[in-house]
């Protein structure tokens, strides 16, 4: 792709509701991470997740919107108001805007907070608008209603790879001509009881008692899975409009894959051959000179669990094997959790910071890096170096792989 640039960037996280704190905390190795409502009870004797702290969405949206959303909604509406913001955007053509969001459990935990109380209650402690609340496209919807717009409106739901798949997408769009600026990303809300608890029995996480355990993305230690919630969302823009109109063009979107793992419902082939091929196709897709070799620094999807951690450290050492000096990798699941739909663009933001500040931001928490990789693992504090391109992968549930280049100019 040569014509798609990342003119605004928006973010809601447990790091913050900013892109630049959001940064800083990344840079500091900050482990946002707290004991689940619910640690202690039975069968959830230690519970840790990360979560957004002091939201308050009276401050991005109205009342309307507030009393009828899911906060999976309210994250994305703030996420689209700062990138709005960044981008410098005052009108837009509401035929020739996209809006294309992905999410993995959209209003989950309005369901089932709505279910509660219909049983303990009965009807009136239903909610009225459940629907509204509940459905997946809402947050894309409540953002093309907020700037009334009509043109391209679709979510996708492809677990931990939807932020990627939209923002693939939107990007597509745009390189086609069909569209001239796209809102794209996606968002989750934070976990119900009963999530974390069947997330515990089928072994996503391991019960201990230190929270700064919790995710430990390459380590030898690792523990699992840290829930966690957010939204980001990008301004896509055709890179000739952003030049003209003198928009700051933060990166561009050049390659982008999806394809199936075609393996287990919740694992990776262990051996990595099918993500390997997923990040081959984004870089074929891309068409750098160099190809793999012009990578800087890779944004894993590094959740932290044996599983996922072991085939994608095996995928990258075989892509990235022979390297005078070895390619730094991180994630950020460390620092804010695994942020389920979210997850990828999380990811390509924590990338967009290593870019701008040209230091790789750390694995937070990691101390003892597997001795299976071989790749650069950072640890402890970012690693300076010149970063102009990054790979960003994104691997979910079902076989959803996904990754994606960006470059800086």
């Amino acid at each position: 792709m040569e014509n798609v640039a990342i003119t605004g960037m928006g973010v809601v996280s447990s790091l913050g509701s900013d892109l630049e704190e959001f940064s800083r905390k990344l840079a500091e190795a900050h482990v946002a991470v707290s004991a689940a409502p619910w640690a202690g009870d039975e069968g959830l004797e230690y519970a840790w997740v990360s979560l957004v702290e002091d939201f308050k969405p009276e401050d991005w949206m109205d009342d309307r919107v507030i009393e009828g959303s899911d906060p999976f909604t309210w994250y994305a509406m703030a996420a689209a108001v700062q990138a709005m913001e960044d981008s410098g955007l005052t009108e837009l053509d509401p035929r020739r805007t996209a809006v294309i969001m992905g999410t993995a459990l959209a209003g989950v935990e309005t369901i089932a907070e709505s279910q509660y109380g219909l049983d303990t209650l009965g009807p009136d402690g239903a909610a009225r608008k459940m629907q509204l609340q509940a459905w997946s496209n809402m947050a894309a919807s409540q953002i093309a209603i907020r700037w009334n717009l009509h043109g391209p409106l679709l979510t996708l739901s492809t677990a931990c790879a939807s932020a990627h798949d939209a923002i693939g997408t939107a990007a597509r769009m745009i390189e086609a001509g069909m569209v001239d600026v796209a809102f794209a990303g996606a968002s989750d809300r934070g976990r119900t009881k009963l999530q974390i608890l069947t997330m515990a029995k089928y072994g996503m996480f391991i019960q201990q008692p230190d929270r700064y355990k919790a995710c430990l993305p390459f380590d030898i230690n690792r523990t699992g899975v840290m829930p966690g919630e957010g939204a980001g969302v990008l301004i896509l823009e055709r890179a000739d409009r952003a030049k003209a109109r003198g928009a700051t063009i933060h990166g561009r979107v050049r390659g982008y894959a999806s394809m199936s793992d075609g393996y287990h419902p919740s694992s990776p082939q262990p051996d990595g051959k099918w993500e390997q091929v997923a990040m081959e196709d984004a870089l074929a897709d891309a068409a750098l000179p160099g190809g793999a070799d012009a990578v800087d620094a890779l944004m894993a999807h590094g959740t932290g669990t044996t599983v996922g951690d072991t085939a994608e450290t095996r995928a990258i050492n075989r892509l990235f094997a022979g390297r005078e000096t070895p390619l730094p990798v991180a994630s950020v699941k460390g620092h804010l959790g695994h942020t389920a739909g979210a997850a990828g663009i999380m990811s390509l933001l924590g990338g967009m910071a290593s870019m701008k500040a040209n230091a790789v931001i750390p694995n937070a928490g990691t101390k003892n890096v597997d001795p299976e990789v071989e790749f650069h693992a950072v640890i402890n504090e970012p690693v300076e170096t010149n970063v102009e391109t990054i790979q960003v992968n994104a691997f979910g549930f079902g076989g959803q792989n996904a990754s994606m280049i960006v470059t800086e100019h």
